[in-house]
């Protein structure tokens, strides 16, 4: 029987856990040792020294007399080496100890016998034996040094953990005694020890990174921080210092990111459980996302668990406190005890959430990057379709229009806009909080339940059960809350949208005078979006008043029960901590509601991406392999010449389920289809001209060769072959430009090869543009080239096909842009040099007559999307006669050969431009916090008597909540009664009845707090917005230019956003936050005066660190805003590119690119996350050691009442637990605030003059197109050069005016000073008034302007021709026909009806669906219909066919009113030989003006020149009316 008891002592003692942890690790040790043999290394191999595993890989050691190097390489540095010293020391030390323990008790009195008992003395000499040998082995090994100083620190812990088991814990209580007294003073060394090698050393010693590499700029922080610099974010505490000291914090000061951080590494890991194209399934993204992060979640999980039970710890100690100083009450823990678990409870919990926290917004900073990229690489392999308002919708709205770069992929950059911003926002959001919504909130709520009835018995589950039954009213306030947002969020969607397509065409908009009436539209758009905005706020305060109404009225319910029910006493602890508990539960409540519809949202925008990922249409490349099957499958192998270039018996389409044309009809029913039923087999290594009517499908065959139509074969034979061993290059009908320099742009990736460069900007026409500019080539384009005028940037992008060393060229009528001269210009020099000479170029051009004598191969489409002929130029020629034509007409056009032209020049719009090259100059970064004059502007704002509203609304919120602190005093109050009454006495309905009504009076008054906020909140947001629009629609043009729409779109739609939302909501919680803790301060130091000290000094301490963070936390956010807007542009470009990127197989040049600058904006968004982390854990620091430190004074010194005592406790708790909040809430409201600040930027932009009362003109202006100038000069900026010299001329009215001269003469410069487009000097006069003199949008109402890139909107065509529902539709159709659109679609076969046009026809955004020559005569139709008596063309033709050019012409000449007076722009002299009038413009100098047949006499002039330079001069002097 002796031996079973000393078995058990064995057994069970807790001095031998220890050892079992030794146990454990050699086990684990082993498992290790067998795994690295299994993995053919030696087990010495596996011990060895090898440096390698910490440095550059390489095996080579360092010389043997350089030992003592050698071991702080492997440990990884002085500082770590110093911190494995002393853990070592401290283990032998134990050891010693120990050692000396045993000798003590085996040579005293108490020597013991038993074997058992003898046994566990010798464990510890045991267990520091084996530490000792770990310290010294992790000491001198390098490769598994880490893993030996992870058991050293699990042994040593577990030995700390057994002693203050059985020794510390005893003294926290007054019936038990240390275990292991009988050890004395060596016992408290020994502990001391253990203290420092097991808890000190493993927490503060740092990490050396293992997932740096060679390649990286600098290591963080963060890699080389210990586990107590982690979890606190000291590791930050480098950055906020360098914040605090400048004025702003660069992003190349911030922590550099890890390896594990970057996109790349992220994105090589992820791809294959996300990406469809790699999995080869249609599983959902999630369960991808799910195995990606398991790791992660499952410490998530944990540490959300953890955080769970340690609120608890709170709760106990609150109630054992208070019991402490109630009367009569025997505590057996010591009241330091119940201190220290009030402030290590919530420390813990503070930092086990925090440490949450950071992991789940790390997981999100890494979807961010892994989601953009994800969608970035899908939409590099999704097909370019065009997008109407109504659907998707192939190229066939405009038949044959093709892809044009920009417009065409409109829809899918917003489209995918939207998934990289609010769908991506959702998803992260959702990330941090569903793990809460799993693990954290029930188990608080069941330990609160659990709490509450140990406290108040079964009372607790009435005030559960009532609180559960009220919480269906809320839910369903919640409902009607997500309906109003829903129809809300239309509204706001419908003024987005109307905003973003008005700034897209906003020149447009100012050439046309449209301001006040487009300002109307998106005002009204925007009183509909207010108006829901007030009804969602009058919910939302319903909302809250049942949210803190419910809970009170459980609470109440539960003491009712309790004290007239079950006869309890309603002592102080357990009111004041049952009452913690319940707050604890409505907490939980409410963040139930926010959770769900969060989660709710984020699965929605899961859902969003995963469709697109798995259900938008690819190019038949990749869905062909997503469907197991191959494009050669379908086609017959080439196997006559692998070099054959062409296409025999396949039909494309612009979609996959694109079948025999439609019906004709609305937008959706018109479908196009390109057939080349034959064999169309271009002509390797030399020029192949493609030519065709305008919609007849030229561009669409270019894309079919790219593989970015839909094609079906058509028989067995069937093959589409482009040769890509060589290389392709593409040069798209509406260049496509990246926002970089002149020369990156032709380089585009390639090496720079300085000769072949300059004979490329040669033969070009670019060396004299880049004369122009002062930075040269180095001249950075801005967003979509807006530096560049038109005809640059087709040469430009002519220039990146030609300098690429492609064998084929695939250029998109890059001569439309091109006047006569750059035009051939560019065909003797460029089409004929030695850079095109033997490759193989396929041409599309209307200009036959230019470019037929290079064409080694013709290819005519005709109008039904079939090749009416091809082959040699003459066989073509007698086969079309449609072609021959054309041919005749625009041989008339030809300039003389031969004569050099002297270098094109561009418009001198950039004349002002920065040496540096820059015109899109860096967003501005405001320094230092957002100051009193940006809050000013809201403020203002609220109200017309703004310092009576902010007073009014201040002494609320203070009557408020003065109020609501009395009802905790009352109820201390009550609890009181139970000290010092017999429980009888006490009335229960009395005091439920006061604290009712106090209740009902805190609700009401906050009614009124929130009527100031609805009305101020409102009249703000309606006035900032209005301003903001206003002042964008008011700007000059050249604002327009230099300022990316994007930056723009961003005020108007996140920004504004921002004034109706958080900031109203952050201004509410700051004023709130500060009178809340005044209020808490002023009522606790009623009770314990002296608090105002220590909460003065916390109060200090908090505002300092606040300042601090928020120093640092607002250039991070500045940084992290600035950093996002690259991603989404470069985002941007490069969908707008698509065709040209994959042409040119340059997609892995921009994944880098993606990589770069989302790795920019993952630095920024860590830092940020991390500085939010690192205030949150030193402010609740703080906040607990106050109130312990209160609680403390109350226990010790003052020794008031409980009830009292709980009281300001419960007084201090409040302060202390919004101390955080605050500073948060004024971090929320100055980065808020930045938002402000940038509309505020916004608002003092450079104007053009405004309307006033004495700019209106007499009702009859004008009468005429009378037209007089003198002495007109213009510039682009106030002090840039002049482009237009003192210029002087009449027009009478109904005179036709043809403007000629060479490119960069000055003849857009015109147009736009005759409208005050830009900065002017004279007189203009029209119809006899000063034009300086009349309001600008009175003026350009009565004169319009149809400019080279003509402007849609999206919509019916009816909408383009008529905005403003002015006209009939029998106006608009008689627009149309004098347009030339209905004579142009006559000439469409029966098969090809379905694709006309109907003023119901759906149009694109930019009119994307349409060809450039369709768009231009829209253009020209919506200005027939304006009826101005002043009519200007800047080019308006140039890619119109010549067919419809002379319909267009003659329509202008006989339709038009004879007192209307048309100026023309043009580049073919065939358009206005029989105006009335033709100025010649030469460097912005009239050079001649008069009549063609008066102009024609003079022999020398440069009029003169030009026509006799003409293919058929004749003609021309026919339709001049001259004779020779």
């Amino acid at each position: 029987m002796y031996s079973d008891d000393r078995l058990t002592l064995w057994v069970l003692d807790s001095q031998d856990i220890p050892l079992l942890g030794v146990g454990l690790s050699v086990v684990i040790l082993l498992f290790h040792a067998a795994s690295a043999k299994a993995h053919n290394a030696s087990f010495k191999d596996y011990w060895s020294d090898s440096a390698s595993a910490y440095s550059d890989g390489s095996s080579t050691r360092e010389p043997r007399g350089s030992w003592p190097r050698r071991l702080v390489k492997h440990a990884g540095g002085r500082v770590i080496l110093s911190y494995k010293l002393v853990q070592l020391v401290s283990c032998v030390a134990l050891l010693a100890l120990s050692i000396a323990t045993l000798t003590t008790i085996r040579s005293g009195s108490g020597a013991v016998t038993d074997r058992a008992v003898l046994w566990l003395r010798f464990v510890p000499c045991e267990v520091y034996t084996y530490c000792t040998l770990l310290a010294i082995a992790a000491l001198c090994t390098s490769r598994c040094s880490a893993t030996l100083s992870a058991h050293l620190t699990w042994v040593l812990l577990v030995t700390w953990s057994v002693y203050a088991y059985r020794d510390v814990v005893p003294l926290a209580t007054t019936t038990l005694q240390p275990a292991d007294a009988a050890e004395g003073v060596l016992l408290w060394i020994k502990i001391g020890l253990l203290t420092v090698a097991a808890v000190i050393v493993p927490a503060f010693i740092p990490r050396r990174p293992v997932d740096s590499e060679p390649s990286m700029e600098a290591i963080s922080k963060e890699q080389t921080a210990g586990w107590y610099s982690r979890r606190v974010f000291g590791w930050l505490n480098e950055t906020v210092s360098k914040a605090h000291e400048v004025e702003h914090l660069p992003l190349e000061e911030f922590p550099p990111l890890a390896r594990s951080d970057s996109t790349r590494v992220l994105v090589e890991d992820s791809l294959k459980l996300l990406d469809p194209l790699e999995t080869n399934k249609k599983t959902h993204i999630f369960w991808g996302f799910l195995k990606l992060y398991a790791r992660q979640y499952a410490t998530g999980a944990v540490l959300a668990a953890i955080t769970s039970l340690i609120g608890l710890a709170s709760l106990l100690a609150t109630q054992g406190l208070l019991a402490s100083l109630e009367v009569g009450h025997e505590s057996t823990v010591q009241m330091w005890a119940w201190l220290l678990v009030f402030f290590v409870g919530p420390t813990m919990g503070t930092v086990c959430e925090e440490w949450y926290l950071w992991t789940m917004n790390r997981l999100s900073i890494h979807t961010e990057a892994i989601v953009t990229e994800l969608l970035f690489q899908h939409a590099l392999r999704t097909r370019v379709k065009s997008e109407t308002s109504g659907e998707s919708e192939g190229e066939g709205q405009g038949p044959g229009a093709g892809p044009a770069e920009k417009p065409k992929s409109n829809f899918l950059v917003g489209k995918l806009n939207n998934h990289i911003t609010s769908d991506l926002a959702n998803i992260t959001e959702g990330n941090k909080l569903w793990l809460l919504l799993l693990v954290q909130t029930p188990m608080r709520m069941a330990v609160s339940i659990l709490f509450m009835y140990s406290v108040l018995g079964w009372s607790a589950l009435v005030g559960l059960a009532t609180l559960v039954m009220m919480l269906p009213i809320p839910g369903y306030i919640s409902g009607w809350i997500q309906s109003f947002q829903k129809e809300m969020m239309g509204k706001t969607d419908a003024r987005v949208q109307t905003t973003s397509e008005v700034l897209n065409v906003v020149r447009m908009i100012k050439l046309f005078g449209w301001e006040p009436r487009v300002a109307k539209q998106i005002d009204e758009r925007r009183e509909a979006e207010l108006r829901f905005l007030a009804k969602t706020r009058w919910l939302e305060i319903v909302n809250n008043v049942f949210n803190y109404s419910i809970p009170l009225i459980s609470m109440a319910t539960t003491f009712a029960t309790y004290t007239i029910i079950m006869k309890g006493e309603l002592t102080a602890s357990k009111l004041f901590s049952s009452n913690a508990a319940f707050s604890l539960i409505q907490q939980q409540m409410h963040m139930i509601f926010y959770y769900i519809p969060t989660l709710i949202q984020a699965r929605v925008s899961l859902d969003r991406i995963n469709g697109f990922l798995h259900e938008t249409e690819l190019l038949d490349e990749f869905a062909d392999v997503k469907h197991e099957d191959t494009l050669a499958s379908r086609f017959a192998p080439v196997t006559h010449d692998p070099e054959i270039l062409g296409i025999r018996k396949t039909s494309f389409t612009w979609t996959n389920d694109a079948g025999t044309p439609a019906s004709s009809g609305r937008g959706s029913g018109r479908k196009f289809v390109l057939r080349i039923d034959d064999e169309l087999l271009f002509k390797r290594g030399c020029i192949n001209l493609v030519v065709g009517h305008t919609g007849s499908g030229k561009t669409s065959l270019l894309m079919a060769l790219l593989g970015e139509m839909h094609a079906k074969p058509m028989g067995p034979e069937s093959f589409v072959s482009l040769p890509r061993d060589g290389g392709v290059a593409y040069a798209a009908q509406e260049s496509w430009v990246l926002s970089d320099t002149i020369r990156n742009n032709i380089l585009f990736g390639a090496p720079y090869d300085e000769v072949r460069y300059a004979k490329v900007t040669k033969q070009c026409a670019l060396e004299r543009d880049l004369t122009l500019f002062e930075a040269g080539d180095k001249t950075e384009v801005g967003e979509k080239g807006i530096t560049l005028s038109g005809g640059q940037k087709a040469r430009i992008t002519l220039a990146r096909a030609v300098y690429s060393s492609a064998e084929i060229l695939l250029l998109d009528d890059v001569l439309a842009a091109l006047d006569v001269h750059t035009g051939r210009w560019i065909v003797e020099n460029c089409f004929k040099g030695d850079l095109v000479r033997g490759r193989t170029v396929i041409l599309v051009s209307h200009n036959v007559a230019l470019v037929h004598p290079i064409a080694g191969f013709v290819v005519a489409l005709g109008s039904d999307g079939r090749i009416a002929s091809q082959g040699s130029f003459d066989k073509t020629l007698a086969e079309d006669k449609d072609l021959f034509a054309d041919l005749a007409v625009e041989e008339e056009q030809l300039e003389k050969t031969g004569k050099e032209l002297d270098d094109p020049a561009s418009e001198p719009e950039q004349d002002d431009a920065q040496t540096s090259g820059k015109l899109v100059v860096a967003e501005e970064v405001a320094d230092g916090e957002v100051g009193w004059n940006t809050m000013r502007l809201y403020a203002l704002a609220a109200s017309k008597h703004p310092k009576l509203y902010w007073a009014a609304y201040v002494l609320m919120l203070l009557l408020t909540h003065s109020i609501m602190s009395s009802e905790t005093y009352f109820l201390g109050y009550w609890a009181k009664q139970y000290e010092e009454r017999d429980p009888s006495q006490i009335s229960v309905p009395f005091y439920l009845s006061i604290y009712g009504l106090i209740v009902v009076t805190t609700v009401a008054v906050y009614l009124v707090v929130w009527l100031i906020y609805i009305v101020g909140s409102r009249r703000a947001s309606k006035l900032i917005h209005s301003r903001l629009v206003a002042s964008v629609l008011g700007t000059t043009l050249r604002w327009l230019d230099v300022t990316p729409t994007s930056r723009i779109i961003a005020r108007c739609t996140a920004d504004i956003q921002a004034i109706d939302t958080i900031i109203p909501r952050s201004i509410l919680g700051v004023l709130e936050t500060t009178v809340f803790v005044f209020v808490r301060i002023a009522a606790a130091s009623l009770i314990v005066p002296i608090f105002v000290v220590p909460s003065a000094i916390v109060g200090w301490a908090g505002a300092w660190l606040g300042r601090i963070y928020l120093k640092a936390q607002l250039c991070v956010k500045r940084e992290m805003s600035n950093t996002r807007a690259p991603v989404l542009g470069h985002f941007g470009s490069a969908i707008s590119g698509l065709v040209s990127i994959r042409a040119y197989g340059a997609q892995e040049q921009f994944k880098s690119e993606s990589y770069t600058r989302v790795d920019r904006y993952s630095r920024a968004a860590l830092v940020y996350n991390g500085l939010n982390r690192w205030i949150t854990v030193r402010i609740q620091v703080m906040g607990s050691l106050l109130s312990t430190l209160l609680a403390a004074y109350l226990v010790y010194v003052v020794r008031l009442s409980s009830s009292n005592a709980g009281f300001a406790m419960t007084m201090a708790f409040g302060f202390c637990s919004v101390i955080l909040g605050w500073v948060r809430l004024i971090n929320a409201l100055q980065v808020a605030g930045n938002s402000l600040e940038r509309i505020q930027q916004y608002l003092s932009i450079e104007q053009e003059p405004k309307p006033s009362s004495s700019g209106i003109p007499p009702a009859y202006w004008p009468a005429s197109g009378d037209l007089r100038v003198e002495k007109l000069s213009a510039r682009y900026s106030p002090d840039g050069p002049r482009v237009l010299h003192e210029l002087s001329f009449e027009v009478r009215s109904g005179e036709r005016i043809g403007i000629v001269g060479r490119t960069g003469s000055g003849k857009s410069s015109l147009t736009l000073a005759l409208l005050r487009c830009i900065f002017t000097e004279g007189h203009v006069y029209y119809d006899g008034l000063a034009t300086d003199s009349i309001n600008l949008d009175a003026l350009r109402a009565n004169i319009t302007i149809i400019p080279q890139t003509p402007e849609l909107l999206s919509g019916t065509l009816r909408k383009n021709l008529d905005p403003f529902e002015q006209h009939d539709d029998a106006t608009l159709n008689d627009a149309l026909r004098s347009a030339g659109l209905f004579s142009l679609q006559e000439n469409m076969s029966a098969e090809s009806g379905g694709a006309r046009l109907t003023l119901d026809s759906e149009i694109a955004g930019g009119g994307s669906n349409l060809s450039v020559g369709q768009r231009q005569i829209l253009a020209l139709a919506r200005a027939i219909v304006r009826r101005s008596k002043l009519l200007i063309l800047d080019e308006a033709t140039s890619a119109i066919d010549y067919e419809t050019d002379s319909i267009i012409q003659n329509t202008l000449r006989e339709e038009l009113g004879r007192d209307v007076t048309v100026l023309t722009v043009a580049h073919r002299l065939q358009s206005i030989m029989d105006a009335d009038k033709i100025m010649v413009l030469d460097a912005g100098h009239i050079v001649e003006y008069d009549a063609p047949n008066v102009l024609l006499r003079k022999r020398d002039g440069q009029f003169r020149s030009m026509v006799d330079g003409s293919g058929d001069k004749t003609a021309l002097y026919t339709r001049a009316g001259y004779n020779p």
